[in-house]
């Protein structure tokens, strides 16, 4: 995002839009450190949202399969739900740091993609309509939001 920030400088619209998830909402996060790391967005910086990662894959690295829940990780999906919770912060911060930039995180829905066996109840094309709703906003206030297809949601 960063070394394509200053391409977004010419657009009379800058926009980001990550795509993320609502497993990685701060509320599903059950290790106390990462959620009280991503949390604090007054402290919030690339840095610790690096050691958010970091403790991570320590963690991931050092318990055994089956055992990541002692340190309140997921076994299923656990490095998604985190590497998602950390974009999201990365986006809440840059979003701070670049007011002319539109920056927002985005969760389609439950979409019919490999990562769950074409399980999910939507179709690429109807997540990508939500996707491109949201990325076409132009109000200056929408920045740092988490969306769905049915509006804000709090992080």
């Amino acid at each position: 995002m960063e070394a394509l920030i200053p391409l977004l400088h010419f657009s009379s619209s800058p926009t980001i839009l990550n795509v993320s998830s609502q497993f990685a909402l701060l509320k599903n996060i059950q290790n106390e450190f990462t959620r009280g790391v991503l949390s604090d967005i007054e402290s919030l910086n690339k840095e610790k949202i690096d050691e958010v990662i970091e403790e991570f894959l320590k963690d991931f690295k050092e318990l055994k399969e089956g055992s990541l829940k002692i340190k309140g990780r997921p076994n299923y999906d656990s490095a998604y739900t985190v590497s998602k919770a950390a974009v999201n912060a990365y986006t809440r911060l840059l979003a701070t740091k670049l007011p002319n930039v539109h920056m927002n995180c985005v969760c389609p829905g439950f979409v019919k993609t490999d990562i769950n066996n074409n399980l999910g109840t939507l179709s690429v094309d109807e997540a990508a309509e939500t996707l491109a709703n949201i990325a076409l906003l132009t109000d200056g206030a929408t920045s740092g939001l988490f969306f769905t297809k049915d509006g804000v949601i709090p992080f």
